[in-house]
Formats: structure tokens, sequence, C-alpha cells
């Protein structure tokens, strides 16, 4: 159920605590994990009814219910042990979610255990990859699930929930336009009665436009609108050409008999569960319902609790992690980087926690030095990690190391497209210094297709340019005319590249016979024959003239017939200026 914080006396809390710390153990699968105060046989059902759950969600729905962590079910022995880990009055069961971990708390035994933990564990599921969904239709989904019955033979869903169905045969049912608009902190669910009426309607509706032939046909759509934040009310009576009122009528036939039957669908098999059983100690006790209260939010009980924890056991790698948690909670940014790094000291096995030390690193200005080891530590516990792998990446290009850099891009398992194009150039500029131009030019194209924007793709193109090319220099005009050097690119490894043709030459190339050497104007002039004419190109300096395979030194006048390449820059003052000669 959504959270709402709940006070309670901290004394109370430790009380209860102590009193059922004795009694604890865990039944542990691949996927789940038990902490009961029941016997072992119904501990071990609890953790297959899970299980089961988890088959069927992966079998036969679209839902995924992969989690990378198992889910931490705590289940209480009675209501009054489960009393003192209430979160609000009407709180008969909880699931939430914080930091990698998720938990559902809930009391047994109880006959309708298996439809409470079946609700909680759909919670769990639906906001995977979901965001946004209004609190009448989350529920709604949680109780249409709650509803399953797995047998040998069949597995049933979607049928009635006798308690929601005396709540809305005996009571004033809230008009639909507040249904759907209630939020979860709204007041009218912070009372048993409100809460009730809330449930029991957000069940009928959802129950009624999954299975009714006539609503049913468009609950994509209204998924689909909902999640692009139309108001409930507005896509209800959109999608569906119907008032409230009308949707209101429907509502109250379905739930007074014509509902269709359940579900039948096929039977939920079970392979291969192995099952530990051990008992769990004080403090393993302690830390796990910290963990709780630190997930719903109740930052002054985990704190307690926690306090406790490193009273009894100091230098607890996993303390000192929940206790920069609960600082990064409350604002408190330097504590949690202080505390976070003492746990990855203490050697925490938490791979999250290493990489969000890393970012809190960064972010305050530490070293190189301070950051890799959390990031190092991330990736010996989680190699697949690509967020920490890419944060590595960039942090070793920054120090110059572009080979480990290029190592952990190429390590990484998969590339966000939101990534893709900062990922590119970062490879790109690595291989460039490495100096392997083909990959270097390679990922530069790969950067320039995922370029979302001009200036982007400018500067990818930029450094397809950079990997073709090498820095040389070449003689340019400053804006008073006086020749200067000024640094440019060549292209990779070019013969004879020429650093005296100007920016803005208009470049020429002839191959002709160089005839004379006229020295008697200012500037000389070579004489070349060529296949359309002589022409009269001028030497402005010597200096400033590639020249190749050339004579040890001219002559003014006449030439022996030698055979030229001349490049040149063709000018309104003559037929040009030369840039340089090659005699052949």
């Amino acid at each position: 159920m959504r959270l709402t914080q709940a006070i309670v006396c901290l004394l109370l809390l430790a009380g209860s605590a102590a009193r059922a710390e004795s009694s604890w153990k865990l039944v542990r699968s691949e996927h789940f994990e038990v902490y009961s105060q029941a016997d072992e046989s119904a501990a071990r059902s609890i953790l297959l009814g899970f299980e089961q759950l988890r088959a069927f969600f992966l079998g036969q729905t679209a839902l995924n219910p992969g989690r990378s962590q198992p889910v931490q079910v705590i289940v209480f022995g009675s209501e009054k042990e489960y009393e003192p880990y209430r979160l609000s009055a009407t709180s008969d069961a909880y699931s939430v979610s914080a930091d990698g971990r998720d938990y559902i708390v809930m009391a047994f035994p109880n006959a309708s255990h298996f439809t409470i933990g079946a609700h909680e564990y759909a919670h769990l599921i639906l906001h995977t990859g979901r965001e946004g969904t209004p609190a009448w239709l989350d529920e709604g989904l949680a109780e249409f699930y709650s509803t399953i019955r797995l047998g040998e033979r069949s597995t049933e869903i979607g049928g009635d929930l006798p308690a929601r169905s005396q709540v809305l045969q005996r009571r004033t049912w809230m008009p639909l336009a507040e249904l759907v608009s209630l939020t979860v902190g709204s007041p009218v669910r912070q009372n048993r009665t409100g809460a009730e009426m809330f449930y029991a309607e957000s069940w009928a509706l959802t129950d009624m436009l999954l299975r009714s032939p006539d609503y049913a046909p468009r609950f994509q759509q209204l998924l689909s609108a909902l999640s692009s934040g139309e108001p409930s009310l507005e896509a209800l009576t959109r999608l569906y050409v119907k008032s409230a009122a009308a949707i209101t009528r429907d509502l109250e036939s379905w739930i007074r008999g014509r509902r269709e039957a359940a579900m039948q669908l096929p039977a939920v098999r079970l392979e291969g569960i192995r099952i530990n059983v051990s008992t769990v100690s004080i403090g393993e006790w302690r830390l796990l319902i910290a963990g709780v209260m630190l997930a719903a939010g109740d930052l002054d009980r985990a704190e307690a609790l926690y306090k406790e924890s490193d009273r009894d056991a100091p230098q607890s790698a996993e303390v000192a992690a929940a206790l920069g948690t609960l600082a990064l909670r409350r604002g408190d940014v330097e504590t949690a980087r202080v505390l976070w790094k003492q746990a990855i000291e203490l050697g925490v096995s938490d791979a999250s926690l290493c990489y969000r030390y890393a970012l809190l690193a960064e972010q305050a200005g530490a070293a190189a030095t301070e950051i890799r080891p959390a990031l190092e530590r991330a990736l010996a516990l989680q190699p697949s990690f690509d967020d920490a792998r890419y944060m590595l990446a960039l942090l070793e290009k920054g120090s110059g190391n572009h080979a480990a850099a290029v190592s952990n891009l190429r390590a990484m398992k998969t590339v966000s497209p939101g990534r893709a194009y900062a990922y590119w150039i970062a490879m790109a500029d690595a291989l460039i210094e490495l100096g392997a131009r083909d990959e270097a030019q390679a990922a530069a194209r790969q950067a320039e297709e995922h370029a979302s924007n001009p200036t982007d793709r400018a500067h990818a193109a930029q450094l397809a340019y950079v990997a073709e090319t090498d820095l040389a220099v070449q003689f340019a005009r400053d804006e008073n005319g006086r020749a200067q050097m000024v640094t440019t690119r060549a292209p990779h490894q070019a013969a004879n590249w020429n650093p005296f043709i100007e920016t803005g030459d208009d470049l020429r190339r002839v191959q002709g016979t160089l005839r004379e050497i006229d020295c008697s104007g200012e500037a000389t002039r070579f004489v070349i024959q060529s296949s359309t004419g002589l022409l009269k190109l001028t030497i402005a300096d010597p200096s400033r003239v590639q020249m190749r395979h050339a004579p040890p030194e001219f002559v003014c006048g006449p030439q022996e017939p030698n055979k030229v390449t001349v490049e040149y820059a063709a000018s309104s003052v003559g037929d040009g200026i030369v840039r340089g000669i090659e005699f052949r």
C-alpha cells in the first residue's frame, strides 16, 4: 500500500523488537527471503506461494518480475507483533523499495495472508518501469492481481473479493470523479472507512475495465492516455464515449451480478526451487527492520536502530553505509560522503553505494585517486555495472589513461540511446590520443549518427577530421597583410605537405618545362613552358617556396630544359605566385 509515516514511540518500537528478535527465522530461495515468526513449515509455504506468484507473472503476464536482489518478506506472527511497525492506521500490510531493495511487511497467521501478499507483490512488479499511475488504478490493479488462486490443475484470476464486495453493497459509493482524483495523501484515505471504500471501488472499476467486453478492448489505450498525463476522468469519458454517470451505472451493474466469471489459466509449475533455512540473530533482525524503516522514510526510527547496531557492532560497513544514506536523505551531503567512504574502506558489498559515493565525491571535487577505488570496487562486486564502468572510463580519459578508458568503454554491455553520442565521442577522443586513427574515425562517425543537433554533429565531424589529419604549420596573412606561421592540419602521412600554401590561395598546379629564371625585376620570376603556353610565375620570397629535388643552386637567365611541377597561387598581378616546385 502507499505509505504515510506514523509516529510511534521509539521505546515501544525497541521493546517490540526485543520481544520479537529471539523468534525469527529466515527461509530463503533465489528470489525471496522470508523472515518469519511462524514455524518453519508455514514459512516454507509462504515462500513457495511467492515463488508461484513470481512464476505466474513471468509466464502468464506482460509484467517483468525480475529483481536484482531477492525480495525480503517480513511476516509477523500476529497483528499485535505487527502493530509497532504499521506505517498508518490503514496499512494492514505494505511494500516499500529503496536503494535496490524491495520489502513486503505483513502479519500472519491470517486467512487472507495470500491475498494480501499477492497485492503487495503486485505493487512491486507494477512499479517497475511504470511511473505516474493514478492512485485508483495503482491500487485497483494490485487488488485485481490479489484475486489470483493457484491450484494444482489451473490458475484462477479475476474472481470476487468478498470483503470488497460487501463494502460496495453496504455503503454509499463515492462519486467517480472523486475516486479517480484521490492521491496517495488524500485525507479520505487516512481513515479506515474512507480507505476501505477507496480500495473497494478502485478494485471494482479496474476489474470492469480489464474484463468487461464493453471496456476491455480499450484498456491499453487508457493506460497510454494516463501515462501521458491525461486526467483520469477525461481519459475515461473520452475513450469510452460515456459520461461519468453512465460509467458509474455500468460499474454498479458489474458488481451486482453481471460480472464475468474468473479467468481460468494454466497451472503454475515450480521446479528446482532450492530452500535454505537459518535462524536470525538479534543484530540481523535489527538491521533488517532498520532497513525497512529507512525505505519507508521513517528516518528517526531507522537512525535509532542503526545507532543501536553501531554500538553493538562498531566498524560495520553495512551500518556506516545506512547512516550515510540517512544523512543524504536529510540533505547532509558531506556527512553522507564521509560515511560512505568509511563503508567502502570497511568492505561494503553494495555496488550501487560505491557508485553513488563516486558521484558525490566527483561533485565535491575529489581527486581521481579517491574516486577510482570506489568505482573499481563497484565493478569488482558487479562487473556488468555499466554506469560505474562508464564513469570510470571518463575518469581514466580525464587522467590521461586513454588505454584504460578505451578498455572500460569496450567492456560496457549496453550503451543506452541517451548515452550513445557521448559514449562515441569519448571513444573517438581516446582512440585519437592512442593513435588508432581508423578506429577513431569509425567512432566519430558513430557519434555523428547519434548526434541530436547541428552543434553535436559538427563536433563529431571535427573529431573525424582530427583522426584523419596531423598537426602542421603553414603561412597565412594577418590583418595587415604580413605573412606569419599558423598551425593547421594536414592529411595523415600526406606526402609533400606544403606549409607555404596560404589560406585563401586560388591554388593551381601545372606540369611543364623550366625555360628561364628572370632576375631583372624586383622579384624573381620562373618562366614555365606548359601545354597551354608560357607562364611567368613570381617567387616573392625564395625562403617561402617548397623546393623538391631542386639543384643546389640557380643561375639567372635561360635554363637547360628541366621538367617541373609547379604549385602556384593565381594572382591578379602576373600569372601567379610560386608556392612549390618539384624537379622531375
